[in-house]
């Protein structure tokens, strides 16, 4: 009797263990916000059990009723719940290993005896043919056997390889699991509630990006692939998408230190846009970040799952990007009619125009120029040549720098294409500089970027040509200042 009232006072004493699961995860591009809840009893202790990838600093615990007074957090060398059936599946695997060697040995011993078996008196020639024909055979046999052993011992070596690299891409911090341990003030059950970080859960997107000429428009779908490592697997998890770098930056990053040189541009419409254009950031409208419900869920403790994320039709304008002297391919080009653009994080890319893949790499919507590029379209060329340079009508107190280039923009596709043509123009950095552009036919200047445009229609089948001169008047002697 007195030892019944020991061992029930020991189970009230001992700390409960809350055995809970998730029940909702937010999850950032690198780490998870993760909240479980389970029922508790306060009066006496109640552990929580946390992954020992979890960042403990950021577990935060709240209840339907009652106070945390004190909690104290230690680690347990107790493996997860995934690396422990990997263990478990592990030490199978090793002991049939072990029994096939065994069998192989086994079977190696029986083949060298029939190899050399007990001989039968020689006057008794049916007797010799008995032993030979079952020696034959025997040894066919058992030669059989050792092959299929041999080859399920290299099968079963091969599943415990594999079997380590799920183990080390598990993570050997699932070893381990780490506990806290509270001490609560109230009466009754209650419900705990509790949240913590999870570094090794995150999610990264995945796209489909195709344009299509007739209807005019960019389709974007974005898949995401959830990955978690909390060494569980979360059943009926409600997962949100968050689009935050990183769910703990609270600090922009420091200002550099502007610095200019003795010769600097002159602060002229086309460098100030420029300046703009170069540091312009992606305005956000909607909070902090933009967030995709994606329901319950279940994530395995193991591998990726992919789930469709967000959908988007853009109406856009298409053609094709050429820059001649500097390549001589066309880049299919969309840009979007609308001023606002949905906020999408940067991720790679499958790239598809009017319904035929073209590309993959990386996809991202950017506020400042919006454009979004597919891919080369090898129907379209370009071919550049540098022509010979005119006679300059400067100064004499002016010396001249003549650029000259033709560019043949050639169409192959069977329908007539629209091609805007791309070319650096000059940054003037002394006020006494001028420049003369003559060109067939003639560009328009993009200030904010620093460069001539032309765009053409270029027929089926057919080419267009661009003639460029560009004229640079500058002071024959240097400025006084820069002596």
């Amino acid at each position: 009797m007195k030892l019944r009232l020991l061992l029930l006072a020991a189970l009230l004493l001992a700390p409960a263990h809350a055995q809970a699961k998730p029940v909702s995860v937010v999850l950032y591009p690198a780490g998870a916000l993760v909240a479980e809840e389970e029922t508790v009893n306060p009066e006496g202790r109640v552990v929580l059990t946390l992954p020992a990838g979890a960042d403990a600093e950021s577990l935060s615990v709240s209840l339907s009723s009652g106070v945390v007074r004190e909690s104290r957090l230690s680690v347990r060398q107790t493996p997860s719940p995934a690396m422990a059936a990997l263990q478990r599946e592990l030490e199978d695997l090793r002991g049939e290993l072990s029994r096939a060697a065994a069998e192989r040995k086994s079977v190696s011993a029986e083949r060298l005896f029939w190899a050399d078996p007990p001989t039968a008196p020689a006057d008794n020639a049916q007797a010799l043919e008995a032993l030979a024909q079952e020696t034959r055979l025997r040894l066919a046999a058992l030669a059989q056997k050792e092959t299929e052993l041999g080859a399920r011992e290299r099968a079963l070596e091969k599943d415990i390889q594999s079997l380590n690299a799920r183990m080390k891409a598990l993570g050997s911090h699932n070893a381990a699991v780490q506990e806290c341990e509270l001490v609560i003030d109230g009466k009754g059950p209650a419900t705990a509630r509790w949240t913590y970080f999870l570094p090794g859960a995150f999610w990264k997107p995945s796209y489909r990006v195709s344009a299509e000429e007739k209807t005019g428009l960019v389709r974007i779908v974005m898949n995401a692939v959830l990955r978690q490592d909390s060494g569980a697997d979360w059943k009926d998890v409600d997962v949100t998408l968050a689009s935050a770098e990183d769910a703990r930056s609270v600090e922009p990053p420091a200002l550099p230190i502007w610095t200019e040189g003795d010769e600097r541009p002159l602060l002229r419409s086309a460098n100030i846009m420029a300046a703009k254009a170069a540091g312009a950031a992606d305005a956000l409208s909607h909070a902090t970040g933009v967030y995709w419900p994606l329901g319950r869920l279940n994530v395995p403790a193991e591998g990726e799952i992919t789930r469709l994320a967000a959908t988007c039709e853009l109406p856009a304008e298409f053609c094709r990007l050429v820059r001649p002297l500097q390549d001589t391919r066309a880049y299919f080009t969309a840009t979007p009619a609308s001023e606002t653009l949905p906020l999408l994080p940067a991720g790679q890319a499958v790239f598809v125009v009017n319904g035929m893949e073209n590309a993959r790499g990386t996809f991202r919507l950017n506020a400042a120029r919006k454009e979004i590029f597919f891919g080369v379209d090898q129907l379209v060329s370009a071919a550049a040549q540098e022509l010979s340079a005119t006679d300059a009508d400067v100064p004499a107190s002016m010396k001249a720098r003549q650029r000259r280039w033709k560019a043949d923009i050639l169409n192959r596709h069977d329908r007539a294409v629209e091609v805007r043509v791309e070319s650096s123009a000059p940054v003037l950095r002394d006020a006494r500089m001028s420049a003369r552009v003559k060109s067939r036919p003639a560009p328009e200047l993009n200030e904010e970027r620093a460069c001539y445009e032309w765009k053409l229609e270029v027929p089926a089948h057919g080419t267009s040509s661009i003639v460029h001169e560009v004229t640079v008047a500058a002071p024959a002697e240097p400025s006084p200042a820069l002596r």
